[in-house]
């Protein structure tokens, strides 16, 4: 199974439309990205995971499901990098 794994505030950062929604309302960038990814990971079938840091979002890690794409709010201090290295090693 592929699994794809991003990084949703580079992305956000990296897609003009994304970059131009955060500077308005950075919660409906990352509404947009999921759904940009629940998009894609209808088409090709493929495990989506999107890693947000706590960067823009204080508190408690947190993991959900939207769509079929599983969206993780890192805990604090927690980078996404450092998410992202976890999941990976799993």
């Amino acid at each position: 199974m592929i699994v794809l794994v991003v990084d949703g505030y580079n992305i956000i950062g990296a897609w003009d439309e994304l970059q131009q929604l955060k500077e308005k309302d950075i919660g409906q960038a990352r509404d947009r990205l999921i759904e940009l990814m629940a998009e894609y990971q209808a088409y090709s079938g493929h495990r989506v995971m999107i890693v947000f840091d706590a960067y823009y979002v204080k508190g408690i890690a947190s993991k959900l499901k939207q769509y079929k794409v599983e969206v993780i709010f890192t805990k604090e201090k927690e980078t996404a990098d450092e998410c992202i290295e976890k999941l990976i090693k799993k």
